[in-house]
């Protein structure tokens, strides 16, 4: 029985996996598409409410320093190798940048073009 009157919190969680899974925010969840994040409309700000690849809170994923450290030193390690240009359909205004939570680009894309050095 449910005490209504005690001070006592109750902690409600849920996977990401779940999350990540459900057909009304992603459309075919278990498709891989990273196509479907350059949608725009409803679909993707319900993707983007529900996305947590590391978790959040006091459970959030241990790794996330790490993952991030190995993403900079992947970059780093394509920028050694390669030279890097816009495509030519990009223009000055899309790398606007317009700044929410996240700042990104305002023409909501960053075509790249890369050359091997």
């Amino acid at each position: 029985m449910l005490d209504v009157t005690s001070n006592s919190q109750t902690v409600v969680s849920m996977q990401c996996y779940t999350t990540h899974r459900d057909p009304d925010a992603f459309p075919e969840p278990e498709e891989y598409d990273p196509s479907r994040w350059l949608r725009k409309g409803r679909k993707v700000d319900a993707m983007n409410e529900l996305f947590m690849p590391f978790s959040k809170g006091s459970r959030a994923c241990l790794g996330i320093n790490l993952a991030y450290m190995e993403l900079k030193v992947t970059v780093a390690t394509l920028l050694g190798r390669y030279g890097v240009s816009l495509a030519s359909d990009m223009q000055a205004h899309h790398m606007d940048m317009r700044d929410h939570f996240l700042i990104f680009p305002a023409g909501g894309k960053c075509n790249l073009v890369f050359h091997k050095v």
